[in-house]
């Protein structure tokens, strides 16, 4: 990275890569191909909507619809407008709808028709949100010029909400320095350019699918095709025509299970890199996936608030288990308790610093103070280093249980079934699951009813988004508690530990 970059912001480096790669395909929605010069254009026309509807720098847009395109679209011209871009999972419920938008103070909500009721009711006695944008606005806005606004590197670009030590979400903020640096730093190391056709069908609500693919090829002259969600064979289809594929080890998982994908493997020459993230390949399958596609997966590390942080070299493979070395400019320890660092080998928490780092979580001091202890951001995660330096992920510190590559917070689990009449508490953890990675799995303490698997599950349907609710509950006379009343969730797991069901 340049210094000249290192002193611009994303949205900055955005006008001039539009500018630069104007005649090169851009993005390839399923409804239109956009070239760089396109797209421009669009965001134009975009930005002209969002300001029209009232939306002021600093304020912030939340996005909650299924519409890639115009959530895509709208992340973008809210960025260049000086706005706060805030994706949220489209099928969140209005309980947990209320939740994010009083939480981010968010002023105005992009959304569709199957939306619309649950923002207008989760926004109804909030004193910030103002009003509700619909998809069909930024889908038919006219072209027009890039607005003339001036965005300060410093300024906040995106939020995206993670989890804590207690598993409560926060909203995490990026500005655009932090942005620029972290996208422009996978770039470079995946050497992503003009020559690429980058696979996308990860959601845009979260970090891997919006900005470590769509914010950095932005960057790059690169193409990106879009689909709307990962389908075995369309997927595998589509990416005979790309150069890079962006995934989650479910995708992989599943092409195990169809006899196409040997039959079509060999139509995957031109993919130089296949990646993998938001949760770890199962060791067992490596091996048989890198004889199909005939070349390595390249396995990373990354989070919310940093973005990427390691990645394997280009052609090396995962099969030891590795998620690589930091990326240019991340400085990476493995600390014990007392953050002293641990000899090679050693498991303790990994612990970062460098110019990828988010800003602060939203409305949080304490809670950024105590993550960025002496200046450095502690993860949470449990990691080990080798000789070369490469590491290796053990873990997580934290309760949080990713499913499917979705964080899955168990605290606002464990209040949806505590509010179930008949239930006296509960604990909420995750089980291996061969496709899933985890499973959401729960222990329930009845108060004298009697309550069956299915009933639980179909109240926590009705109040929680589908990957959040329980796939095994569990009833049990007491919770496992140590001397200080904390429910030992370690022994829940080792109860039940053993390979997860394939529902």
């Amino acid at each position: 990275m340049t210094e000249v970059q290192m002193t611009r912001g994303y949205a900055d480096q955005l006008r001039a890569s539009m500018e630069e790669h104007a005649a090169l395909p851009a993005i390839s929605f399923p409804e239109e191909a956009l070239t760089y010069g396109d797209l421009a254009r669009r965001l134009g026309g975009v930005a002209r909507v969002l300001a029209d509807a009232g939306l002021q720098p600093g304020e912030v847009l939340a996005l909650y619809t299924s519409d890639k395109r115009a959530l895509l679209l709208a992340d973008l011209a809210a960025m260049l407008i000086g706005a706060v871009s805030l994706p949220l999972n489209e099928r969140f419920t209005e309980p947990e709808m209320r939740y994010y938008l009083e939480d981010s103070g968010a002023s105005l909500v992009l959304t569709d028709d199957a939306g619309r009721a649950t923002v207008e009711s989760a926004g109804a006695e909030l004193p910030t949100f103002r009003g509700i944008i619909d998809t069909a606005q930024v889908l038919e806005a006219g072209e027009a010029p890039l607005p003339d606004a001036h965005i300060a590197a410093t300024d906040p670009a995106f939020i995206l909400y993670s989890s804590g030590t207690t598993g409560r979400p926060k909203a995490v903020l990026h500005c655009h320095d932090n942005l620029a640096a972290a996208v422009t730093a996978l770039r470079d190391t995946w050497e992503i350019g003009p020559d690429d056709r980058l696979l996308n069908c990860l959601p845009f609500y979260h970090i891997h699918g919006l900005s470590f693919c769509a914010h950095m090829m932005l960057l790059s002259g690169a193409e990106m095709v879009v689909q709307p969600s990962f389908h075995p064979r369309r997927t595998l289809e589509a990416l005979c025509d790309c150069t890079v594929l962006f995934a989650i080890p479910t995708f992989y998982y599943s092409w195990l299970d169809h006899r196409f994908f040997r039959e079509m493997a060999p139509q995957l020459g031109g993919v130089r890199l296949f990646t993998a993230g938001s949760a770890p390949i199962r060791p067992e399958v490596l091996p048989e996936l890198e004889e199909i596609l005939g070349r390595p997966i390249t396995n990373r590390y990354g989070m919310t608030e940093s973005h990427v942080i390691t990645s394997l070299p280009l052609g090396v493979s995962s099969l030891e288990g590795s998620c690589g070395v930091p990326l240019p400019g991340v400085e990476m320890r493995i600390v014990d308790d007392a953050d002293r660092d641990l000899p090679v080998g050693e498991t303790g928490q990994i612990i970062i610093r460098g110019p990828n780092l988010f800003r602060d979580y939203r409305g949080r001091p304490e809670a950024t103070a105590e993550a960025f202890a002496d200046g450095w951001f502690h993860t949470g995660d449990l990691g080990r280093l080798d000789d070369a330096g490469y590491l290796y992920h053990c873990g997580r510190c934290q309760e949080m249980i990713i499913t499917s590559g979705h964080n899955v917070y168990p605290p606002m689990v464990e209040k949806v079934l505590n509010a179930l009449p008949g239930v006296r508490e509960s604990a909420v953890f995750g089980l291996p699951h061969h496709r899933r990675g985890e499973m959401v799995a729960a222990a329930v303490v009845c108060d004298g009813v009697k309550l069956t698997e299915q009933e639980v599950r179909a109240w926590c349907a009705e109040r929680l988004v589908d990957h959040s609710v329980p796939v095994e509950v569990f009833f049990v006379e007491e919770l496992p508690r140590n001397t200080m009343s904390k429910v030992l969730k370690r022994e829940l797991r080792e109860r039940w530990g053993g390979p997860g069901s394939s529902t």
